[in-house]
């Protein structure tokens, strides 16, 4: 895995991000200590200058309070002096957890450990924490920073709600929890911007924001098309879309160059819908609120973006974005219009809340024509099917590629974010038909909505399957023709109903840390 120099690695430590918690009630206690427990034995207890006395005075507390060390849990303690709290997490024991450094079971262990650590330290009110050495440094930076998260950029603080903030450092110099550090904050980046409110993260602010993040970074160039270019690309999909309201389109397109070859490893897009209404096909008003984070696809790739640049990741990479609003007014599309995608099929809209594949299925085309990467995926909050199907906790995967996919599992993997495959087949295809035009938007039936979905934007890249009429359906996961195409579909993931470690309830800011592991694995693959 691709790490921060120790410059790059000194910089982020020296700007590290701080978290808000409370005000402190005295002195005595302001720093925090999260230390591990496995198998009944304190780990990193030598680089927290704790003795063997003291050692057994934090178990004997720890036991006094009925705490065993169970993987996952924490248990808040004093030190002798009084003057530190120290939080003990559970890693569990060394014959179900391992301590090996990369065991994705102890990463996820890890993960969560520290942050219920890290969380109950904050209900403490410390303003600072350090956390001992861990069996696995990544993930125990991951869920220090993801914990402590809180969304409160509209809190005049007027009546309290603001709070202080808190400083998060690490005992161990390994450069993996600098790699965490880049990892957790570029997952929230993601969660600032699907947590913003739709007036303030217009397209045009949210391309602006881009600009502002992604500058001065090394090997990336950022480059924002208006609404005259989309229609010089032929983007019909997007661009009526777009017209339903006054907020005119952006088109955000990123360039990372980490290797020294030419070709694109990946190219990457998210969905960019700021806020949905649901056009015409009007949404209930009943949870429309989480529609501001209809971005949240072009969100994580963004955010992902910032972080392979930071990790200098040894993959070039592109990625697109393309921004509007799905609102109503007299321009806005109407169901049955017909208009031409960039690809140059013709396309029915047969339901106006079906409008993420339409600006997704341009920019897939764009992507797919202009950059010729080997791999391309799109991530999109796309339907309420996959919602249905898996729950928030799965992202569903359609991939008619068995290597993507296999890319993508073991990237889901790392990440401890999971990931299920989905089947592509004819007659998703078939059911797309349309009898004015080449294509409706939707199914003509009501079933398989996410299935559909993605045999849509397929199209997109691969073209239609023609000259199958008549012929025994198949299905289509068996496809290596390049570029490899994945659809990630996010609308589950997208939102967390309840805070449990490293998890804050609202707008999580998956599959970031996915779409980053993904990009390595792909990076590593080139070079083997």
């Amino acid at each position: 895995m691709q790490v921060l120099s120790k410059t790059a690695g000194a910089l982020l430590r020296g700007s590290q991000r701080s978290f808000s918690t409370g005000r402190v009630v005295s002195d005595a206690a302001k720093r925090g200590l999260v230390l591990g427990m496995l198998s009944n034995k304190l780990v990193g207890a030598d680089s927290a200058a704790l003795d063997a006395a003291q050692q057994q005075k934090l178990l004997a507390q720890a036991a006094a309070l009925g705490f065993t060390g169970e993987a996952g849990k924490a248990q808040t303690v004093l030190s002798d002096d009084l003057q530190q709290h120290i939080s003990l997490v559970g890693l569990g024991s060394a014959n179900s957890a391992g301590v090996e450094a990369q065991d994705t079971t102890v990463s996820e262990i890890v993960r969560t450990a520290v942050a219920n650590g890290v969380r109950q330290l904050r209900a403490h009110k410390v303003t600072s924490v350090s956390v001992a050495p861990m069996p696995h440094a990544q993930a125990a930076a991951e869920g220090a920073r993801l914990a402590l998260y809180k969304f409160d950029a509209f809190k005049s603080g007027a009546g309290g709600e603001k709070s202080a903030d808190v400083a998060v450092s690490s005992l161990d110099a390994a450069v993996e929890w600098d790699a965490g550090h880049v990892c957790a904050e570029a997952q929230n980046l993601a969660r600032d911007l699907t947590n913003t409110p739709a007036n303030f993260l217009t397209p045009t602010a949210f391309a602006e924001r881009v600009q502002q993040e992604l500058s001065g970074l090394d090997n990336v160039q950022v480059h924002v098309h208006g609404p005259e270019w989309a229609e010089q690309q032929r983007m019909g999909g997007l661009v009526m879309v777009a017209k339903g309201s006054s907020q005119p389109l952006r088109f955000v397109e990123i360039e990372y160059r980490g290797a020294s070859t030419d070709g694109v490893g990946l190219g990457m897009v998210g969905k960019g819908v700021t806020f949905d209404t649901g056009g015409y096909s009007l949404k209930p008003g009943r949870h429309m609120d989480a529609m501001k984070g209809d971005m949240g696809g072009g969100a994580a790739v963004v955010a992902a973006m910032r972080a392979l640049a930071q990790l200098r990741v040894p993959l070039n990479v592109v990625a697109v974005v393309p921004l509007c609003e799905n609102m109503i007014s007299g321009g806005a599309a109407k169901v049955s219009d017909v208009y031409t995608a960039r690809s140059g099929q013709t396309i029915e809209v047969m339901n106006t809340d079906a409008e993420g594949r339409l600006i997704l299925a341009d920019a897939l085309h764009y992507v797919a024509d202009v950059h010729k990467p080997a791999a391309l995926i799109d991530v999109a909050t796309l339907t309420g099917a996959m919602v249905v199907a898996l729950g928030e906790l799965y992202t569903g995967v359609f991939t008619p590629s068995p290597r993507l996919w296999k890319s993508i599992e073991r990237a889901s993997v790392v990440a401890d974010e999971p990931a299920w495959r989905m089947p592509l087949h004819d007659a998703w295809d078939s059911m797309l038909a349309s009898p004015i035009a080449d294509l409706s938007n939707i199914g003509n039936r009501s079933e398989a909505g996410a299935c559909t979905a993605a045999a849509f934007l397929r199209q997109a890249v691969h073209g239609p399957r023609t000259g199958r009429e008549g012929a025994v359906l198949r299905d289509q996961n068996n496809d290596e023709r390049v570029p490899r195409w994945a659809h990630l579909d996010i609308a589950g993931p997208m939102e967390a109903a309840a805070t449990t470690g490293y998890h804050a309830k609202g707008m999580s800011g998956r599959p970031t840390r996915l779409l980053i592991a993904l990009a390595q694995e792909l990076a590593r693959a080139d070079a083997a």
